[in-house]
């Protein structure tokens, strides 16, 4: 038996308290967080805790992303312990872990337990993405990175293909998805190979961009008159410099930082709200490089990103800000081997101070090599813009792995150069699996250790959306709508295919990766675009498109929970 005091205790405190707690849940009732009007992510890709570190002590005081770290990523994707930028971006972009190479299609195959299910059941079926989601909520969308646009990160986020290398195709559907502000490079793949470009459909993109009510610049003092309008900023025709060697190479591209603010203005005309993904994208190129001239210039540039957005958000109040890698790359370390026998005493100067010397990346300081490939020149070349007085064989050996590095020549100077004269480490040239800091800050801010997926959803489930619904309404397999027979995919052109549909002697017409329906005389803009997958031989309609073929006028399924 309890004791008398313990009964009283019971009966005149405790009783009247949890009544009291109990009328309160009545008319207070719990209520879940609003969804949030706006969504900014910010991926630096390949980067980790050591590269952030070294970028910190580089610059000599916090980052901006210092003060809303809440917990970290694991990076794995459905068939490798250490993923690629297509199959991490599809993890944030559509909430699905796929296989290597992949750009937003549900996994082939999965052999890395624990795979959480998803309802797309099918092998290689389109997942829709978080901006094409916010999209359909009236929210406008942007896209601003540092490499071309049809890049694997940005595609993850637009387009839906087999092969991240379909750069064409990926372009493609970046035009058609509605998308109000992009900025990034890759110019070549929106104009016809006959007038200069890579287009082999002979397609002009940009032509198609101004004629749906674009603006379409090409240097930052059009950025910086720009104040209302969608807008196409194409600002190199492949990739943009680094940032260490923006202003001298090309001072009429903008830095990621003014391109962010610059999204920011026109997206948050909206009264809905508006998605916006923000890539740091050559972080990741200076670690296959073992290049810290490259990395401390592009890293702090997208810390300069994260400032403009945090000032946005934290004033707005209503923007869920999530800023972290895709994955890690390099295996960068501060301490290496040369700093074996001296690492207790290594001091920030000393750490910091043969980067400070480094004036350019070194893709850029390959190039200033020239046609004179000579130990001499490599050695001039060096003291000149990385201030490293190198040996003989030093240079010799530089020499020796830009021949087997081919392309990618410029690998062989961080590899000789970094383990002997700086206290950086290097493990590999590609990517590596650990797990990768989490950055975040406003409401639905996620805490603690999440699955790459869990990016995603959280995204989605913050704006009020529920991906899979999304995707049964944009992506539904043409041959489950009509007959089989009905249904053809036309290669008369064969970089032009266009899926054909006979639907009560009528004849439909979709051209893959386009939003448009030829429907007898009219012309019926889609709210997605048609997707066509070669392995499977499927072809993906939105639901729109279906009903709008069999003349049903019902509403369109919904996408929210």
């Amino acid at each position: 038996m309890g004791s008398p005091n313990a009964t009283v205790l019971q009966q005149f405190i405790l009783r009247p308290i949890m009544l009291i707690v109990i009328v309160l849940s009545l008319v207070y009732p719990a209520t879940a967080i609003a969804a949030v009007k706006n969504v900014i992510v910010l991926i630096m890709d390949g980067c980790g805790d050591e590269q952030l570190t070294l970028a910190r002590w580089y610059k000599g005081s916090p980052l901006a992303l210092d003060a809303i770290r809440v917990g970290a990523v694991k990076t794995y994707n459905a068939d490798s312990v250490i993923p690629d930028s297509a199959s991490a971006g599809t993890a944030y972009a559509a909430g699905v872990r796929t296989n290597s190479g992949v750009v937003s299609l549900s996994p082939k195959t999965t052999t890395i337990p624990p795979a959480p299910a998803h309802t797309l059941k099918t092998p290689r079926q389109p997942c829709a993405t978080v901006l094409e989601g916010a999209r359909l909520l009236g929210k406008s969308t942007g896209v601003v990175v540092t490499c071309r646009i049809s890049h694997a990160t940005p595609a993850t986020y637009m387009a839906h293909t087999p092969s991240r290398k379909m750069d064409e195709d990926i372009t493609e559907q970046a035009v058609y998805q509605n998308i109000d502000v992009v900025m990034g490079g890759g110019k070549k793949y929106f104009r016809p190979q006959s007038a200069g470009g890579n287009r082999q459909d002979q397609e002009d993109l940009i032509s198609v961009l101004q004629t749906h009510g674009y603006r379409v610049i090409q240097n930052r003092t059009e950025l910086h008159k720009l104040d209302k309008g969608k807008v196409f900023g194409l600002f190199a025709s492949n990739h943009l410099e680094a940032e260490i060697d923006r202003l001298e190479c090309a001072p009429e591209q903008p830095s990621l930082a003014e391109m962010t603010r610059k999204a920011i203005q026109l997206l948050s005309a909206n009264p809905a709200g508006f998605f916006l993904l923000v890539e740091g994208s050559q972080i990741d190129w200076a670690c296959h490089a073992h290049d810290p001239a490259h990395l401390i210039g592009d890293l702090l540039m997208f810390d300069r990103a994260v400032q403009a957005a945090l000032d946005f958000a934290q004033k707005d109040g209503q923007t869920l800000l999530l800023a972290l890698p895709d994955h890690n790359t390099g295996g960068m370390s501060i301490g290496n081997q040369c700093s074996d026998h001296y690492y207790t005493r290594l001091q920030p100067e000393a750490l910091i101070a043969p980067l400070k010397k480094m004036q350019l990346s070194a893709p850029t300081l390959w190039r200033r090599v020239g046609k004179d490939k000579t130990p001499e020149k490599i050695k001039d070349t060096v003291i000149r813009y990385w201030g490293i007085q190198l040996t003989e064989k030093d240079a010799q050996e530089i020499l020796k792995k830009a021949e087997q590095y081919g392309k990618n020549a410029h690998n062989a100077f961080g590899e000789v150069i970094c383990p002997k004269y700086t206290d950086i480490g290097w493990t590999t040239h590609g990517h590596t699996g650990g797990d990768i800091p989490l950055f975040a800050c406003g409401p639905h801010r996620p805490v603690g250790l999440l699955d790459a997926p869990d990016i995603g959803r959280l995204t989605a489930e913050a704006m009020d959306l529920d991906l899979n619904l999304l995707s049964a309404r944009l992506f539904v397999e043409a041959r489950q709508a009509f007959p089989a027979q009905a249904v053809r995919l036309d290669h008369t052109d064969p970089y032009n295919p266009v899926v054909r549909i006979s639907y009560h002697d009528r004849q439909a017409s979709l051209p893959v990766n386009k939003n448009l329906l030829y429907w007898g005389e009219e012309v019926l803009p889609l709210e997605g675009v048609v997707v066509y997958l070669p392995e499977t031989e499927t072809t993906y309609l939105p639901v729109q498109a279906i009903q709008a073929i069999k003349g049903e006028s019902k509403p369109l399924p919904p996408i929210t929970k």
